[in-house]
């Protein structure tokens, strides 16, 4: 548990003192926010605390500092938050004339405000020597040197934001690495915004996305560049932006635009034409897009006849972003219209350049503007709908994960009831959105739904439930053909989907425990597949022994069972592991065990896998001073055939690993 004392007066430094056995790698991933400010590229590390001291004192009244972690998907998870109050602090634009500073202090002021910079990285590196092996083979040289590093530098003055993060890659093994060099570069980004009196703006060089989501350009973060410019009042913006279409790493491809048969490029722009200033959230806004490109089309849309799907495709779009909310965003409206051109296989192929359109509408509303007070909890609940229509050949470089050929109609509903939670989404699709005359039409009808609740901590005659939680959830789908052409040989659409899952647990000072069971069911009248019905019963502990003693695991039991051929599959998974701090800041060991047995129907080998690492840290890392440590890591998997005693084999190898952690940071 990370902790935070509040500063004494308005310019001193904030320190958050983490814990003292917080890994490197975890250290990586955290990230620290000021009254809404990411001021990450800023801080620096003193032993395990982050520092932070302001390049101005900061103004009186309350303030708001939160410790996040950062995620794989972008997204962040909130682990502390402090509010504190910082009296007799001097607003902000503001001087005070009781406490003017001298022309020295001045000047002083002045040196900070143009130059402030700080750098921070972590860094691991490890040389891995194979002494024990078998039924191994040669796939890796016995001897390695690999490794892995973060860094984050800053750059402040009174009107330019600059900020840099890279990571890089070490692996002596270069048929094992992932750019085929020793030493890479992975993913990088430098950031450069400015901000004046009344314009702002700012360009990205590497690894980024370009803040838009639509039909066009979503989920799209790729090596390359962009360049931004607006107002102030943020009532206009634009951006111009060029990106590789494939996933870069390495230094070789540095700014991810060397093939021009694999980049994008594109204009937007966004307008706010009733805004008020930055404040008028329920603003009008209106936003364009166009761009156009070339890259590897495979796997995007329907693939054509003639079409080849290893070639290079070429691609352009224009579309236009209405969104308007009311009432401080307790309604939003958003509309959408996408118009696209798409060839599969490139001018030089035999497939056409397609024409394709998409609208999607969308609606939501916040039912009360202060949920009403029922039973002494809080209840809020939102609504939405929505409309969307993608053509049979609608696709987009910038959009690969796009799903086309569909018109849906869904609603959802969100409620919030204290330590209740609950949602519910309804779907009505069906494809051949234009009409093939050989196609066949199919509707798909769903409903998701679920519902949880959170105990308070019980006490007195019930505080053995500890802090329990329950939670439902399941859904129906429904698949089956609408309308079928004249002379279509094909297969039928006719089945029926269903699932419900229950989960149940609680959390007490020192453990928690959780069980599941879940039922699914599928039916297909049209008998081209067997109906199957399958169960699965899961359990999970863990038990904090001290502060130096972990154990946790867990089992799962499934039955798989085929009607039609009254086929019956059992799967039974049992993991065990155990954490250790064996001598305090010295001696660690983790060690896990997975068991996975599989009988009935068929012979699937069962399989017994083993890792575990036991290391000793003669050195601790501390900030600007490197850590040594000395590791022996193995793993070990047994297979046994049920009936086939050939598949029996054992595999395991052992390494000795030198480890040196590196954390670095200074500011000025």
């Amino acid at each position: 548990m990370a902790n935070f004392v509040p500063p004494e007066e308005p310019g001193a430094g904030l320190r958050i003192d983490l814990p003292e056995d917080l890994d490197i790698l975890t250290l990586t991933t955290l990230a620290v926010e000021l009254d809404g400010i990411d001021i990450t590229a800023l801080l620096s590390l003193d032993d395990t605390d982050f520092i932070y001291t302001p390049v101005e004192p900061l103004g009186g009244g309350e303030h708001l500092l939160r410790l996040v972690i950062l995620n794989g998907d972008g997204t962040t998870t909130e682990k502390n938050r402090w509010v504190f109050q910082v009296e007799g602090g001097v607003p902000s634009g503001a001087v005070s004339a009781t406490n003017a500073p001298s022309e020295q202090e001045q000047i002083a002021q002045a040196e900070e405000l143009l130059r402030s910079a700080s750098f921070r990285a972590d860094t691991l590196t490890e040389f891995s020597s194979r002494v024990m092996q078998q039924n191994i083979g040669h796939d890796t040289n016995r001897n390695i040197l690999s490794g892995s590093g973060d860094g984050n530098a800053a750059f402040a003055s009174e009107n330019w934001d600059i900020r840099a993060h890279a990571n890089y890659l070490v692996q002596s093994d270069v048929d094992q690495s992932l750019t085929g060099h020793p030493a890479d570069i992975g993913e990088y980004d430098i950031t450069a915004d400015f901000t004046g009196d009344s314009m702002k703006g700012g360009m990205t060089l590497g690894h980024h996305d370009i803040g838009l989501d639509n039909q066009l350009v979503s989920s799209f973060y790729r090596r390359g560049s962009s360049v931004r410019l607006g107002t102030r009042d943020e009532r206009f913006e634009a951006q111009g932006f060029a990106f590789g279409t494939s996933s870069v790493a390495g230094a070789s491809d540095f700014t991810g635009l060397n093939d021009s048969d694999d980049r994008i490029k594109g204009l937007t722009a966004s307008v706010k034409p009733f805004s008020d200033g930055v404040d008028d959230i329920d603003a009008l806004k209106i936003t364009g897009l166009y761009y156009d490109g070339t890259g590897d089309g495979g796997g995007i849309g329907l693939e054509e006849e003639g079409g080849d799907p290893g070639s290079s495709s070429t691609g352009s779009g224009w579309g236009l972003v209405l969104e308007k909310s009311f009432d401080q965003q307790r309604t939003r409206l958003r509309g959408e219209y996408a118009h696209a051109l798409f060839d599969q296989d490139g001018s030089g192929g035999e497939a056409p350049k397609d024409g394709s359109d998409a609208i999607s509408l969308s609606a939501d509303h916040r039912l009360f503007e202060q949920g009403p007070v029922v039973f002494d909890d809080v209840l809020e609940i939102d609504v939405g709908v929505g409309y969307d229509r993608v053509e049979t050949f609608f696709a987009s470089l910038a959009n690969p994960g796009l799903i086309g050929d569909r018109e849906a109609y869904s609603a959802y509903s969100n409620i919030y009831w204290g330590a209740l939670s609950g949602n519910v989404y309804l779907l009505d699709e069906t494809n051949n959105v234009d009409d093939l005359a050989s196609t066949p039409t199919d509707r798909l009808q769903s409903l998701d739904a679920s519902l949880n609740y959170s105990f308070d901590p019980q006490t007195g005659a019930m505080e053995w439930l500890g802090t329990p939680y329950v939670g439902l959830s399941g859904f129906v789908a429904l698949l089956d053909r609408e309308k079928t052409p004249d002379g279509y040989d094909g297969p039928d659409t006719d089945s029926l989907s269903k699932s419900l899952t229950f989960t149940v647990g609680s959390s007490y000072t020192d453990w928690y425990w959780s069980a599941s069971q879940s039922y699914a069911r599928f039916d297909d009248d049209t008998n081209e597949t067997s109906d199957t019905v399958n169960h699965l019963s899961g359990i999970n502990a863990g038990w904090s022994v001290s502060d130096r003693l972990d154990i946790y695991g867990g089992t799962q039991f499934g039955v798989f069972e085929e009607e039609d051929s009254d086929k019956l599959s059992y799967n039974t998974n049992l993991s065990l592991g155990v954490s250790a701090e064996l001598v305090p800041e010295k001696l660690d060991l983790n060690l896990d065990y997975n068991l996975n047995l599989a009988n009935g129907s068929g012979d699937t080998p069962d399989s017994h896998i083993v890792n575990s690492e036991v290391e000793w840290t003669f050195l601790q890392p501390r900030s600007n001073r490197p850590g040594l440590a000395l590791a022996a890591r193995g793993s070990m998997e047994e297979t046994n055939g049920s009936t086939d005693s050939t598949e029996n084999e054992t595999d395991y190898q052992v390494y000795m690993l030198l480890r040196v952690k590196a954390p670095f940071a200074f500011g000025y």
